[in-house]
């Protein structure tokens, strides 16, 4: 969906994806590799491949997930089970990593500009946040996991509907990923913008912002 498509002043909550989206997942990978590579051959550097071979196996089953709708069987004990694991492998990494640029900025002024603001993943996402110092940019935080449901299914984003109040086009949804973020937000009937696709920097985010609301009073 192009910015010039979206009527900004219907928009009243915004949704975030939070992995590729806040912070680069690809950077990520490539310092946990890193760090696996450089491990001493020891019982931690074991006890780390063990931990990249199941997140690895866990992220293919999702996949496959997602290309039969969307649909998820799980309970919370297999999802704390794997963010301990995240929080003691990933969550330092991902400290180190550090949002985007522009991020922190961008969730500012987006925050004071719209009702509320909420984090939407598929993967329950509250420890990464705590590691990006983002936990507090948010109204409410939605896990497609702990829904039953990840993108590209619409629910989760009904979800939020639901919880807020709100018609379908007024939730602006920011994701990376058409095949899931554009396809869920759309299949619901919400906004959505793409990093790579719409915008490519979180600067150029609040640009297109303050473009779209100059647009609007004219």
């Amino acid at each position: 969906m192009r910015s010039e498509e979206i009527d900004i002043g219907a928009v009243r909550a915004v949704s975030w994806d939070v992995d590729g989206t806040l912070y680069s997942t690809r950077r990520l990978t490539a310092r946990f590799c890193v760090t696996l590579l450089s491990a001493p051959l020891d019982g931690n550097a074991t006890a780390a491949w063990r931990a990249a071979g199941g997140m690895r196996r866990f992220r293919k089953r999702m996949e496959q997930v997602r290309a039969n709708g969307g649909r998820l069987q799980t309970d919370d004990a297999s999802i704390e089970e794997r963010v301990a694991v995240e929080q003691a492998w990933l969550s330092p990494e991902i400290a180190a990593l550090g949002a985007r640029p522009g991020v922190a900025s961008t969730l500012r002024a987006f925050r004071a500009r719209f009702e509320s603001q909420v984090a939407l993943s598929d993967f329950e996402p509250t420890h990464k946040l705590a590691s990006l110092g983002l936990l507090g940019c948010f109204d409410a935080i939605y896990s497609g996991e702990r829904l039953g449901y990840l993108k590209p299914s619409p629910e989760p984003f009904r979800r939020i509907l639901r919880d807020l109040g709100l018609q379908p086009e007024s939730l602006l949804h920011i994701g990376n990923r058409p095949e899931t973020d554009g396809a869920g937000a759309a299949a619901a009937g919400c906004r959505v913008l793409l990093l790579g696709q719409d915008f490519r920097s979180f600067a150029g985010l609040e640009s297109m912002l303050a473009s779209m609301e100059v647009g609007t009073r004219r």
